[in-house]
Order: structure tokens, then C-alpha cells, then sequence
């Protein structure tokens, strides 16, 4: 058979002589085609490679610019629904759901298709449209929430996001959340211009990623900069590194992420810009593969899972 999958510092597809590497864990690549998709710091090491050719939307390269300050070079720009050719292998773009601008793959060989879903969310957010499945023979899906977390439904979660806003100003207190500067941060700052009518400020990090949004008709009304005395009967939007470092008076912070349905001793919201575990065996399902390669998070315990409830052949790439 002259169509491989495995893993090797990234996810890589190998088809006859053809190597394709997805979203590679390292910039020390001997691979030609690097394929990245979306602009999170854990998927875009191979943006900071100098050989190979570097595929990737419009959306991902600005966020990318735009956070990090570097240019990357050899770089091919594609668009969802757009087809193009590596020798040959015909690659479709697809809508991954999971950010602005973040890509599936879809890869046509002579002997199947292949999908790979970077980084996944299988419903609708404020900012963002779910991803659609992909007919497939082979699918190779992450596995952040594999371990069997069920997230509320994102409306309920918006809904008790407002309500701890409105509560925390009514006590005389400075909600402060704290979320990922690229996409996360954006979806909350869209969801308080939506349903609150306050100020929200932003550090400036979180700034920079929302002049990229805005940029690409995503308008999202924001104060740039840190809290000073004169905000008052605001909400604050900082990134994850700040908290219990950001020294605003009268603080209630909460933290957003999925992770957060684990929390006891301290305040968050389960808003993930992932897939949950019900919404990842969906995709699968619908996507119909005879084989699945699970990978980034509970690889080995979703693989499982498609197998026992799905009935699918399933391996993890990596543990």
C-alpha cells in the first residue's frame, strides 16, 4: 500500500512520494509541504520553518502576523471550498470551526481520501460557524475533550457568562475574565457588545488579534489597554497569563475554558472553542471513515471510545 499515516513531530500523510505534514510540533522540518490549521502557538511551529512550502488561509496568516510580529516566507495562501494540487494528491479546504480562519484538510489520493481536522468545534459560537463533516475513508481527528467532557449548551453558557457580569457590577466589583488571546478572548468581547451594553477593555495582545477580526468584518467593540481608575461598571478581557498577576481593584475573575467544568475552589465557564466529546463521535459518524487516528489530547482514550461505541477502527497517532 503506497498511502501511509503517522506521527513524527506533527501529523504526516504519505502518499507514494508525496510527504504532507500537518501542523508539525517543531520549526526543524525536512518535510516540503507544511499544511497549518490555525493560528495557536501549539499548531504553528512549522510557520517558523525556512525550506518548506507553507499552506494556510488568509485569516491564520494575519492572526499569525499580527500576534507574533514575524513574516513567514513561502507561504501559499487557500481559501475555504478552494481545491488545489500537491503533485499528485488534490487537497479541498475546509472549515474547522474551531477559530477565524482555522482549516480541515481534505486530501484526495489514488488509494482514498484523507481528512485531517486540526483543532475541531462541531457547533455554532457567536463569531464562528461549525464545522460540516467530510466524506472520508480515513479520518484523522484531535482529541483535546476525548476524555468523555460534555460541555452545556453554548447558549446556557453565554447565558450565565451575562448574568455573573451583570451580578459582579452590582456588587461594585470589576469582572475580569481571563481566556487564549486568539479566539477565545474575541468570542467573549462579541458576546458582551451583543447582550451588555458596558465597556470592555482588553490588553492590548487581545487588541492586536481583534483589529485582525475587525479587519475581516468581524466587528468587535473594545477599549485597548489595562484598567485604570476612571473605568468604572466595566468588564475586562485579559489573556491567561495574567491571572492572579493583573492587580485590578476590586477583581472577580473568572477563567473561560472547557477545562473549566473541572473547577471547584475557583470560578469559570466551560466555553471551549473545541468540540465535546459527543460533538467529536458525531463528526466521526458523519463522516463515515473505515479507519480513524485520533491525536493532540486524550488520543488513546478516544480511539477507544470510536471502537467501542462507534464500531470503527481507531488508533491513536500518538499517546
Amino acid at each position: 500500500m503506497n498511502l501511509k499515516v503517522y506521527w513524527d513531530n506533527g501529523v504526516i500523510v504519505k502518499h507514494k512520494d508525496l510527504t504532507l505534514c500537518f501542523d508539525p510540533q517543531t520549526s526543524k522540518i525536512s518535510h516540503k509541504h507544511v499544511l497549518i490549521s490555525h493560528a495557536h502557538q501549539d499548531h504553528t511551529a512549522g510557520l517558523n520553518a525556512w525550506n518548506p512550502l507553507k499552506y494556510l488561509t488568509n485569516p491564520t496568516l494575519k492572526i499569525f502576523k499580527a500576534y507574533t510580529g514575524r513574516k513567514p516566507v513561502k507561504v501559499v495562501e487557500v481559501n475555504y471550498g478552494e481545491e488545489f494540487k500537491i503533485e499528485d494528491c488534490r487537497i479541498k479546504v475546509h472549515n474547522s470551526g474551531h477559530i477565524l480562519g482555522s482549516a480541515a484538510f481534505q486530501v484526495d489520493t489514488s488509494e482514498g481520501v484523507i481528512a485531517y481536522t486540526g483543532d475541531l468545534n462541531y457547533t455554532d459560537t457567536i463569531i464562528t460557524l461549525a464545522a460540516s463533516p467530510i466524506d472520508c475513508d480515513i479520518l484523522i481527528v484531535e482529541s483535546t475533550y476525548g476524555n468523555g467532557f460534555i460541555f452545556p449548551p453554548r447558549e446556557e453558557i453565554y447565558k450565565s457568562m451575562v448574568k455573573w457580569v451583570v451580578e459582579k457590577i452590582h456588587e461594585g466589583k470589576i469582572p475580569v475574565f481571563y481566556a487564549y488571546p486568539i479566539g477565545k478572548a474575541q468570542e467573549i468581547v462579541k458576546m458582551l457588545n451583543v447582550f451588555l451594553n458596558v465597556d470592555v477593555i482588553v490588553h492590548p495582545v487581545i487588541a492586536k488579534i481583534n483589529r485582525v477580526y475587525e479587519l475581516l468584518g468581524i466587528k468587535l467593540k473594545a477599549i485597548p489597554g489595562y484598567l485604570s481608575p476612571k473605568h468604572h461598571g466595566c468588564v475586562v478581557v485579559y489573556p491567561f497569563s495574567m491571572f492572579r498577576t493583573s492587580q485590578v481593584k476590586n477583581e472577580a475573575s473568572a477563567l473561560v475554558t472547557g477545562w473549566a467544568l473541572n473547577f471547584k475552589q475557583r470560578k469559570g465557564f466551560p466555553l471551549s472553542s473545541h468540540g465535546d466529546f459527543r460533538q467529536i463521535l458525531e463528526f466521526i459518524r458523519e463522516c463515515k471513515p473505515r479507519k480513524v487516528y485520533t491525536c493532540f489530547g486524550f488520543a488513546l482514550q478516544l480511539a477507544y471510545q470510536v471502537k467501542r461505541k462507534l464500531g470503527i477502527n481507531a488508533e491513536p497517532l500518538h499517546t
